[in-house]
């Protein structure tokens, strides 16, 4: 051993310091509303709807208090993703209010999961504190600890798919039937947080064929876990069908920069990628393992193990290859067996010297690795908006709606939900009113060709006493330039006040501005029908405080 201490203790110990690098990474977390990518205010606010629908239980009109609610608050995407993570944020929200915090701590917990899930799978291979050495070696990783570190589904949906390794290691050995149905049910979780995990379910039926023999598929409780996981599957498949068609679109290719899977580049993506996601190091120990254990027997694992790690980093790379929309945190949940292979690469080539000096190694290369990301690799962050949100609170009318016109409107009502002075404002974007818009502007967009005077005759009839506006944001559009030119009317708009931008990355959002409508807004808004281009559906109704039914 590494330590002259009781294995259980050094057991406790490293789980110990695991919960440390996890709230170290939480620390380092934007947590004060200044979100920068546009999914995570989503993902934060989504929580705070199924806290708002449980507190409220409309249950006579659930759909209607739903489209209110989006109406209200235009960020919500509920239905966009697996519900699972949204209901335990709600719980951490119950527990700690609601707060961009409070969002990220519920990721911080699925981060330490993940830490302890990498752990427990190494020690299956390696001595204790190596094992810690590639969790925090995982961890630690560059791109990993950015995904981390934001109101992602990412990183939960990989802490519950290694806790299903983990079972299914478990039944592997044994043949019982308890932990396949655990593995099934910890893999529907992680499904059920992010659908692209899917991947491991081929990864995980070929381990079984491999480990078990054909004959398994002769066993009653092979075939009850596999019904029990198609049925439990299928209202996933139909949210995913019904209102994830961004999502399919996603996977064949809906912008115009997309790869087609004919193009050399697809498929070579995510490998040119990973010497940032993991570190040169990690990327470079873990190849030399693959090519240790093809050259020399005695570096092999035994057949099962090393079926379950190659099928989960070669399938699951050309799983996430062939989806088109590529994005470097997309194959992040294919990448932990690199991270084991890289410590494993030093506890064999240092076995002749003692495994004190691979452990000595592993440590040095995951401390290093993470303190590099710590240093080096800070998570991007956009301020401004929470402030732009306390200014709409502070002066606009009780009951009245905002234009908010901008590149970060998750961001913007966020805040505008997790102020607690206020929640009566209602939110419209300016691009769901003056564009027929899919999500996103690269996926294709169709302008509603509005002249200044008809936006100015849709605000007034909508409540709009306000507007934020960031300068300059898509005036190549023809509605969006008349909007701007509509705001720069002193005889219509006032500037009230300008809000500055600051981030640590470059941007192209500097400056927030503040309008106040001085036309004749109306005293009670028109109801509000709003076109959601993504599912094909369109959304009428009156914009509704929460926990009001």
């Amino acid at each position: 051993m590494f330590f002259t201490l009781n294995e259980k203790i050094e057991n406790y110990l490293a789980i110990l310091l695991l919960a440390l690098g996890a709230l170290v990474l939480f620390l380092s977390s934007p947590t004060a509303g200044d979100f920068s990518w546009s999914d995570a205010p989503r993902h934060a606010l989504n929580g705070v709807f199924v806290k708002d629908f449980i507190a409220a239980m409309p249950l006579s009109q659930p759909k209607q208090y739903a489209v209110n609610y989006y109406l209200q608050y235009p960020a919500l995407t509920i239905l966009f993703y697996p519900p699972l993570m949204y209901f335990i944020m709600a719980g951490f929200y119950a527990l700690f209010g609601f707060s961009h915090t409070a969002a990220q701590a519920s990721i911080t917990v699925f981060y330490f999961l993940l830490g302890v899930g990498v752990y427990l799978l190494a020690r299956r291979w390696l001595p204790l504190w190596q094992a810690f050495a590639a969790a925090v070696l995982l961890m630690g990783a560059p791109e990993i600890a950015l995904w981390g570190r934001q109101v992602m589904l990412d990183i939960p949906a990989y802490a519950w798919l290694t806790i299903s390794a983990l079972f299914l290691l478990r039944y592997l050995d044994n043949g019982r039937p308890a932990p396949l149905y655990l593995t099934v049910i910890f893999l529907l979780y992680a499904l059920y947080t992010k659908q692209m995990i899917i991947f491991a379910a081929a990864v995980f039926a070929l381990a079984i064929l491999m480990g078990r023999g054909p004959g398994v598929l002769r066993q009653w409780h092979i075939w009850s876990a596999m019904g029990l996981f198609t049925v439990c599957l299928l209202p996933l498949i139909y949210l995913t069908l019904e209102f994830g068609q961004v999502n399919l679109d996603s996977v064949a290719g809906a912008r115009a920069e997309d790869l087609g899977r004919g193009h050399l580049g697809a498929w070579t993506y995510y490998l040119k990628q990973m010497p940032q996601q993991l570190g040169w190091a990690t990327f470079l120990l873990g190849g030399g393992f693959i090519v240790g254990m093809a050259l020399k027997p005695t570096w092999r694992l035994p057949k099962v193990d090393t079926v379950l790690l190659l099928a989960w980093l070669v399938l699951g790379y050309f799983f996430f290859s062939a989806i088109a929309v590529r994005e470097p945190r997309h194959d992040l949940t294919a990448l932990l067996p690199v991270a084991l292979f890289a410590v494993l690469f030093l506890n064999r080539t240092l076995a002749p010297l003692g495994q004190r000096y691979a452990t000595l190694a592993a440590l040095f290369l995951a401390v290093a690795t993470f303190s590099y990301t710590l240093a080096f690799k800070p998570v991007p962050y956009v301020q401004g908006y929470a402030a732009a949100a306390e200014a709409v609170l502070e002066q606009a009318p009780a009951n009245s709606t905002v234009l908010f016109s901008g590149q970060r409107d998750g961001s913007f009502i966020f805040n505008i939900r997790a102020a607690t002075s206020r929640h009566d404002i209602s939110v419209l974007r300016a691009d769901k009113i003056l564009l027929r818009l899919a999500i996103e502007r690269q996926r294709g967009f169709q302008d509603r060709g509005l002249t200044q005077q008809a936006i100015y005759d849709l605000l007034n009839r909508y409540g709009v006493h306000y507007v934020v506006a960031q300068p300059d944001f898509w005036t190549d559009i023809p509605s969006m330039a008349a909007l701007q030119q509509l705001l720069q009317d002193n005889s219509r708009f006032e500037p009230v006040r300008r809000i500055k931008i600051s981030a640590n990355f470059p941007v192209l959002d500097r400056e927030l501005v503040l309008y106040r409508n001085l036309g004749p807004v109306a005293t009670v808004p028109e109801p509000l029908t709003l076109e959601m281009v993504g599912i094909g559906r369109s959304f009428s109704g009156t914009p509704q405080a929460p926990g009001k039914p």
